[in-house]
């Protein structure tokens, strides 16, 4: 039994991935016959370290001979390592110092020792044997029909259980080279029970597995995903089987295009073979497939940004090969506007309707903080490795567009740093994911890109038909370490202008602005509204009128006019258009008119006067208005002056005068736009 020592550091070490091969293997699984090996030889275990690490526990004996050549994954080898925990090696020896490098179950990537697959695992977990002389070997037949047998007897489904659960054997097979493992249930109880099984063909690499979803004549098998929680006992007999394929695998299986209903897959191969195909929503292999004659396929009618899996393999009359699986998403989907911030994305990581593509290696896109700005603030990025040239892509979910009308992509970017070269950008559309972006048409390029403060950008574009499109953002810039940052993607759909106009216009008659427009066509139209500003840019709405047109539409050319009866010495107008459905739209014309006003309010007169307190002074307007009322010592200095309201008709303004000096004053009216009225003189006594 393992001794815990709480100072003990748990290593993990990260292995480069080298190559991606898959593994040619065919699998079976059956009932047969569990037999005994009575007359097996018992290697002598090594004494595993650090203390507290048995050999009925974590034992291994290393170069034990397979007493004849069998080649495994191409490759002949005539020794194994074989180790308690229910798995054998071709590779590196296991070592004395255990921890739990062996117990811990990993056909993806392998015991935690450098150099140690390949590995065949009939049942590998942290297992205790009875006693040492429960794991044995032994060659059986005569040549060239030999087999060598591994048996693992009397097995406790965890190190710290004493009653026996499970025996089971691992046979290869001369000549044939097959791989078979087959179990025996005993009575012993099973405790956090976890196995792998399956084989793991590559010395240095990853993915190149093939895992057991259990053991039973119904398991299946996955070359992407490994099931390491396998912890049901298996019926006495369960015969599980690998053999190597008849067929040389596909190589280079890619995605060629897709979009988000469609994938097209291809793959290269030296013979003259026909291939079964799938597409699954599971990393198994197939149980039903289809065949196709040429090594390219297109699968249809999928789900929009679903997981899929494709998987394909050769087949001739000589049999089949091994499966390669690989993984593969259809597109999502979104509907217009589009907006995305990149907040509340976990850096690196993009956001999921996104996807990337890098075919010169080196970085990708990714999501980061953006620095000097408050950390929730993230955008996109592309930084250089100063070794590859860079053509990395993120292309935005499928948006349906429609053919003739207009859109609206924005978006803003800037540059990390001026010091490694300038990036170049470009932004393409098309409707097909796939390798080059072939058959895309730009956007927006810019091959110099260098600033240090976010330029915005907003382009308009036109789908040529109506389709599902993508947006795709390449950085295609000269090997270097800068960065190019790209933040508030926008996408929208330009509405067009519910009105045909013809002409907008306004003058000033008198007292007021008169404003008219006309209309040669308007098309689901509901109302006008006119605004008006006194610097050109922020516009207050004065007045609304109805559309003319018969239930908003007209071919025919409609007039229409409004009055500011309070107009400025210098307005700007402007329309605002709103159709049925409450859109808004601008006219994108703005008029001024600008000119002097004639004066409009005058004092009638003024009373007391003699005054003492309060002067009485009466104002006349024709029309509500602001105004201004002066008053002036004798030798015209202003000494108080304040804003009145004034209403139509007469109004009487009171002032108080208790504080001025004795003497005669003036008192003057004035229109805030118009010019100087006359002035009414009194005495203050």
């Amino acid at each position: 039994m393992k001794k815990i020592y709480p100072g003990l550091l748990a290593v993990v070490l990260f292995y480069t991935l080298t190559a991606n091969a898959q593994v040619n293997y065919t699998y079976n699984a059956y009932q047969s016959t569990y037999v005994h090996l009575e007359d097996g030889i018992t290697p002598a275990l090594d004494n595993p370290t650090p203390v507290g690490y048995y050999e009925d526990d974590e034992g291994f004996a290393n170069q034990i001979p397979i007493g004849f050549t069998f080649n495994f994954n191409n490759t002949n080898y005539t020794h194994l390592n074989i180790n308690v925990n229910g798995f054998v090696t071709f590779g590196s020896n296991f070592t004395m110092n255990v921890g739990s490098r062996y117990s811990t179950n990993n056909l993806m990537n392998g015991p935690m020792q450098e150099n140690i697959r390949p590995i065949i695992a009939p049942l590998w977990d942290d297992l205790r044997l009875k006693n040492n002389k429960c794991l044995s070997y032994a060659v059986k037949g005569n040549a060239p029909n030999r087999i060598f047998i591994v048996q693992w007897d009397s097995a406790s489904w965890n190190y710290n259980l004493l009653d026996p659960a499970i025996s089971f054997q691992m046979i290869l097979h001369e000549g044939t080279n097959k791989v078979q493992f087959i179990y025996k249930a005993l009575e012993g109880k099973l405790s956090d029970a976890s196995a792998s099984v399956g084989i793991a063909t590559c010395s240095s690499c990853t993915g190149s597995f093939l895992s057991v979803t259990s053991i039973d004549k119904n398991a299946q098998i996955s070359g992407l995903e490994e099931n390491k929680y396998i912890n049901s006992l298996p019926t006495t007999g369960t015969l599980i089987e690998f053999e190597p394929g008849k067929n040389e695998l596909p190589s280079n299986v890619m995605v060629n295009a897709y979009n988000t209903h469609e994938i097209t897959l291809s793959w290269n191969t030296s013979a003259i073979a026909e291939y079964d195909y799938a597409i699954t929503t599971s990393p198994l292999q197939p149980l039903t497939f289809s065949t196709t004659n040429t090594p390219s396929a297109t699968l249809q009618n999928l789900e929009k940004g679903k997981q899929y899996y494709l998987h394909v393999r050769t087949s001739t009359a000589a049999g089949k090969s091994g499966w390669v699986s690989i993984p593969a998403k259809t597109a999502s989907y979104t509907t217009l506007p589009y907006v995305e911030k990149f907040e509340g994305i976990s850096i690196p990581n993009n956001p999921e309707a996104i996807h990337i593509a890098n075919p010169l290696g080196g970085n990708s896109w990714q999501t980061i903080a953006v620095p000097g700005v408050p950390a929730f603030n993230y955008a996109i990025s592309y930084k250089g490795d100063n070794i590859n040239n860079a053509d990395a892509w993120f292309m935005l979910p499928a948006m349906q567009l429609t053919g003739g009308l207009t859109y609206r992509l924005q978006f803003k970017y800037r540059a990390s740093d001026s010091l490694g070269g300038d990036q170049k950008l470009e932004v393409k559309i098309g409707k097909m994911m796939n390798n080059g972006m072939i058959g895309w048409q730009t956007i927006y390029k810019n091959v110099k890109i260098n600033q240090l403060k976010f330029q915005d950008i907003s382009k308009l574009f036109a789908a040529p038909t109506s389709d599902e499109y993508f947006i795709a953002f390449r950085c295609f810039s000269e090997k270097s370490n800068t960065a190019i940052w790209i933040d508030d993607i926008d996408v929208s759909k330009v509405k067009p202008l519910p009105i045909k106009m013809i002409a907008f216009s306004g003058f000033r008659e008198g007292f007021v602005n008169k404003i008219s427009w006309q209309t040669s066509a308007e098309f689901n139209n509901s109302s006008f509204e006119l605004q008006r500003s006194s610097d050109g840019k922020n516009f207050t709405s004065i007045n609304k009128i109805e559309t003319k047109a018969n239930n908003g539409t007209s071919s025919t050319t409609l007039n229409y006019s409004l009055i500011d009866n309070t107009p400025n010495t210098v307005d700007y107008y402007r329309l605002k258009v709103t159709d049925k459905e409450s859109n808004d739209f601008y006219v994108q014309d703005i008029i001024k008119i600008s000119s002097e006003l004639p004066f409009l309010i005058s004092a009638q007169k003024t009373y007391p006067n003699p005054a003492t307190n309060v002067l009485n002074t009466v104002v006349y307007s024709k029309y509500k208005t602001v105004g201004i009322i002066k008053i002036m010592d004798n030798y015209g200095h202003i000494v108080k002056a304040y804003s009145i309201n004034i209403e139509a008709g007469d109004n009487i303004i009171q002032t108080d005068i208790s504080q001025f000096n004795r003497g005669m004053y003036f008192v003057k009216v004035e229109n805030k736009i118009g010019k100087a009225g006359n002035a009414k003189s009194f005495i203050k006594q």
